[in-house]
This record gives C-alpha cells, sequence and structure tokens, in this order.
C-alpha cells in the first residue's frame, strides 16, 4: 500500500481520517512528512508539483483533503501561487501549514496574507510540524 500520488491509494495510518495533502518536491522531505503524518494516524496524498497539487486541489468537496502542508519553492508554479488559487477556488476553509526552506520576508507577507495556519521554517523538527498540523484541523 503506498501513498496517493494522484490516482494510486492512499496511504492509511492507525486510526485517523483526516487527509494531508504534502506539496512539496524534495522527495526525501516529502518521504519524511509522509511517514510522520502516518505513524500520527493521518492519510496523506502527496504531491511533488504545483500541477499535482492543484489536481488534487480541485477534487470534489467530498475529496480534498482536510489540511495541506505546502512548500512556496515548487517545480512549474510557486507555493503562493497554489496558496492563491487554492482561496479563490476551495476558500479559507482548509487550513495550509505552510513549510518552506524560503527566507524572503515577501513570500511570508504574501502567504500570510491569504491565510495560512502556521508558517515553518525548514529544517522544521517533527515535533513543530505536528504541531502545526494539529492546531490547523481544530
Amino acid at each position: 500500500m503506498g501513498t496517493r500520488l494522484l490516482g494510486k491509494e492512499a496511504q492509511f495510518g492507525p486510526g485517523s481520517a483526516d487527509v494531508i495533502l504534502v506539496v512539496e518536491d524534495d522527495p526525501a522531505v516529502s518521504r519524511f512528512l509522509e511517514l510522520l503524518l502516518i505513524d500520527r494516524g493521518y492519510r496523506v496524498l502527496r504531491a511533488a508539483n504545483s500541477v499535482e497539487a492543484l489536481v488534487a486541489l480541485t477534487a470534489p468537496r467530498s475529496e480534498l483533503p482536510q489540511a495541506v502542508i505546502l512548500d512556496l519553492g515548487l517545480p512549474l508554479e510557486s507555493g503562493v501561487s497554489v496558496l492563491s488559487f487554492l482561496r479563490k477556488v476551495v476558500g479559507s476553509g482548509l487550513p495550509v501549514v505552510v513549510l518552506t526552506g524560503r527566507q524572503d520576508p515577501e513570500s511570508e507577507s504574501a502567504v500570510r496574507a491569504l491565510g495560512v495556519s502556521a508558517f515553518l521554517h525548514k529544517p522544521a523538527d517533527a515535533e513543530q510540524v505536528l504541531r502545526a498540523v494539529a492546531a490547523a484541523l481544530r
């Protein structure tokens, strides 16, 4: 059983129905987040670029994730563009945790203006990520 990469079966953790979409282009970081979240009982969907993220975010409402972990430095379109699209199409009800290596204040200001639950800088430790996701889902 593997993580759903747009069309494949989702990975189930030990008990939660909450689905988290991880939008991360670095395979090692994406896999780390996947294993961390599954270990805590979440189901995980992964998108490696902005196009895969947009496909996942245009699913019927009943199939949308309950939260998104979003990197800003993505191939094709930036994470800021993905978040802007998400807010226009899905609205503000879908919590987003930004996890990025970017240090520029402009990106942080832009995503905070669009509404995020948390803004974390890489490298973030596992507990920071888990706390941010749990708080976003409340």
